[in-house]
């Protein structure tokens, strides 16, 4: 039978075999340049894990996962070269018998690498809804609802981008008391972009000076609007936690139903956004409340469609509905994107202080700095995993969304994605080699495993689609199976998708099928090739460096603002004293760190003081900055966050402090016209019932006192600069007043309590004593 194969192949070289096989042996070179960096970059992490692991356990998995990626992506090789459409005139050579087996092998084996995911997702969309819609069923108030804070860093934003951003977080359907919106700007300058923002939202850019952090009540949401020394995203970030952990220190040690959203200033929430995240992390019934992280789904918008925006739409779809439901369902998802990310801030504080660690004075090499400043996302879900103490407390929201700008060019693109390779893989590193996480979460480990040894493939498909093109291989000796198995089930989603969500553009599936392996592949190769300090022409000249006028967190700012962030010599960030570094292996004390109190009743905590001491106990500079820890140390001995430059965190000062007398006796007379005409409180409870205040004469003489006393203590506060406060400090003495864009009301907050008729909430463990949202803190 073999004879008479041979025999039939022809002895001449057809025309059509020539020009396919011109076209195919570059294609076959890139795939395997790309199967040979891949499994380079992998190595060279696990190598790098083993020389910094001081465990022998480490060391162990690391030698471990290099024997078997190896020997995986190694079996992979020839069974790619078995599968190809190859011209008969080179498959005469191969052993038909083996070139069979390695087929049926590579058809099973892909069959359950995508069945199985698969199969999980059909699982978490029928148990989990998805979509737009409501799944609260009970209207929310002040006392059902759960406190949020939003913490949006602002760095040369348009004020058009961002005020739409702000107005997207208070016009969510939820509850405007139960918002407090930080906007903290990266950056200590008064420009023309602030102005425009702290005027739209009621503040008077009249003022001569103005504090580091101001409150102001916009649409019914409270706004803290604060200036930060420039220092980057997560610096910002840094010192908004600080000022968060000062405003709610008191109100932590009884609650924990305060949640922190991170979100960016381009990012537009949907309207059932925050409603939906805490349905899913505190209000659906049965809820055992010990939800610890969750993300949403991340959407691409743009002002002028191109080929490069649809596909980065598809692939957002089609990375966070399946592969991070896929994550989901095997216990955890293994990145929290700083774009949507909610956490349950009683345990984020407890992981704050190894986060928000100065961590690039602490980098050694390059694997360092791309763990922990480029995977910074995932470097926090590595935190949070470990400190968890069971499966399935960090989780996707499939009915939480919001909105964020596509990248318009390609070279953008190009630095993006470079970025996101260098810190997958960094991390992913740290987490197969984990034992503690191959004991929380095995299935998820090996899903990931079996992903990486099968990435970097899909160029294969690109191949299979050029030999249909040029005819050079009929249907019948194609893998018809594999392709179909491989681009129907995802393409049945992918359709799917595009009805639930009403973005038809998944649909175009087929088209990202085909040309994002080849995108895949430059990402990869670029990614490898400038991941070096070093360029083909030496070093570079003009690589941003610490030395004794510069520190490493400005290095890499100036790096970030180069628009390069590889740009940096990471060896000159330690001194030679820093360099003796200190044991890196995690206390077993991490394990289960994030656990929960006794739930009280009224959603009363019982702490004892299980939250721990304030985080600025934990922010002065420590005489030497170890090495970092190639896993998550989040106990109580872990590296405590240091206060670079000592920046004092400053209470923030209400916008009417800030104002003249004469200012605000305008807004005092205002207001009394409307008190003269009856002002009614009112707040609708469940079921429609609403309760009714009217002022008496009584309470205007209060409230004139209340005016006198504040004009009075304001006016000894020099303008400008607020008085640092402990966190015990009452919050009574700060007045909150409804703002509108341009205009305010009478304040509400000294009022008495309007007298509501009680009722039952229907919400699960929801019921609680009515505040309103300034004596929360």
């Amino acid at each position: 039978m073999a004879e008479e194969l041979v025999s039939e192949v022809l002895v001449a070289w057809p025309t059509r075999d020539i020009i396919y096989i011109s076209i195919l042996g570059p294609l076959l070179l890139a795939a395997l340049l790309e199967w040979f960096l891949f499994l380079a970059a992998f190595i060279y992490c696990l190598i790098k894990v083993y020389q910094k692991a001081d465990h022998w356990s480490i060391r162990v998995l690391a030698v471990i996962m290099a024997l078997l990626i190896t020997l995986c992506r190694g079996i992979f090789l020839p069974v790619m070269i078995a599968i190809l459409p190859l011209p008969p005139q080179i498959t005469q050579y191969f052993p038909h018998q083996l070139v069979s087996v390695l087929q049926w092998f590579a058809f099973w084996a892909f069959s359950a690498l995508l069945i199985i995911p698969w199969l999980f997702c059909v699982n978490r969309f029928v148990i989990h809804s998805l979509g737009r819609t409501k799944r609260v069923k009970e209207a929310l108030d002040d006392r059902t609802a759960p406190k949020t804070v939003i913490v949006m860093p602002v760095y040369k934003e348009d004020p058009v981008v961002l005020i739409k951003a702000i107005d997207s977080v208070v016009n969510s359907d939820y509850p405007s008391y139960c918002i407090h919106v930080f906007l903290s700007y990266d950056g200590c300058n008064i420009d023309e972009p602030y102005l425009q923002v702290i005027n739209h939202l009621g503040i008077p850019i009249s003022l001569e000076s103005y504090p580091q952090s101001i409150d102001v009540t916009y649409q019914g949401a409270r706004i803290t609007v604060s200036r930060f020394k420039h220092g980057g995203k997560r610096h910002c970030q840094k010192q908004t936690f600080r000022l968060i952990d000062k405003v709610y220190a008191d109100y932590l040690k009884h609650h924990d139903d305060l949640f922190l959203l991170f979100i960016d200033s381009d990012c537009i929430l949907d309207k059932l956004c925050l409603q939906n995240f805490m349905y899913d992390m505190e209000l659906k019934p049965g809820s055992q409340h010990n939800m610890l992280a969750m993300t949403g789904i991340i959407t691409s918008t743009t002002e002028r469609n191109s080929l490069i925006t649809v596909l980065q739409d598809m692939e957002y779809i089609h990375g966070q509905l399946v592969e991070r439901t896929v994550e989901s369902g095997c216990g955890a998802v293994t990145c929290l994107p700083g774009a949507l990310t909610i956490l349950r801030f009683s345990a984020f504080r407890k992981m704050a202080r190894y986060y928000f660690a100065d961590k690039a004075e602490q980098c050694e090499d390059l694997f360092d700095y791309g763990k922990c400043h480029l995977g910074e996302d995932r470097w926090l879900t590595h935190l949070f995993m470990i400190g968890a103490i069971e499966r399935y407390q960090i989780q996707m929201c499939t009915s939480a969304f919001c909105k964020t700008e596509a990248v318009q060019t390609f070279c953008s693109l190009l630095k993006q994605r470079r970025r996101w390779f260098l810190g997958y893989i960094t991390n992913e590193v740290c987490m197969l080699t984990d034992v503690r996480l191959w004991k929380r979460y095995p299935l998820l480990c090996l899903v990931r495993f079996m992903q990486n040894t099968i990435r970097t493939t899909a160029l294969l498909f690109f191949i299979l689609a050029i030999s249909i093109i040029t005819t050079s291989s009929k249907i019948k000796n194609l893998p018809v199976g594999f392709i179909a198995v491989s681009l129907g089930l995802n393409y049945i989603l992918m359709v799917y998708f595009g009805i639930r969500l009403k973005r038809f553009k998944a649909w175009l599936y087929p088209l990202m099928f085909i040309l994002n392996p080849f995108f895949n592949w430059l990402y990869i190769v670029y990614g490898i090739f400038t991941a070096g300090q070093r360029t083909w022409g030496g070093p570079r000249a003009d690589a941003a460096k610490a030395d004794e006028h510069t520190t490493p967190e400005e290095a890499v700012e100036k790096a970030r603002v180069q628009g390069d962030e590889l740009n940096v010599q990471v060896d000159t960030f330690r001194t030679k004293t820093e360099e003796k570094g200190v044991p890196i292996r995690p206390s077993s004390k991490v394990n289960g760190r994030l656990s929960f109190a006794p739930q009280l009743p009224d959603r009363y905590y019982d702490y004892q003081g299980a939250l721990g001491t304030s985080l600025a106990k934990y922010l002065t500079p420590l005489p030497d900055v170890p090495r970092i820890a190639l896993h998550p140390h989040c106990s109580s001995d872990s590296v405590a966050t240091s206060d670079s430059g000592g920046n004092s965190i400053y209470l923030p000062q209400h916008v009417e402090t800030l104002m003249s007398a004469e200012e605000r006796a305008k807004l005092h007379i205002s207001s009394q016209a409307l008190e003269s005409t009856g002002l009614l409180n009112t707040q609708e409870a469940d079921g429609g019932e609403r309760g009714l205040y009217v002022q008496s004469n009584e309470d205007l003489e209060d409230n004139r006192a209340y005016e006198m006393h504040t004009i009075e203590s304001g006016s000894g506060i020099p303008s400008g600069k607020a008085p640092v406060l402990s966190s015990s400090v009452p919050q009574s003495g700060m007045q909150q007043s409804r703002a509108v864009p341009g205009n305010m009301s009478q304040p509400h907050e000294h009022l008495p309590q309007p007298k509501y008729t009680k009722r039952p909430s229907r919400i699960p463990r929801q019921k609680r004593r009515y505040m309103q949202p300034e004596q929360m803190v």
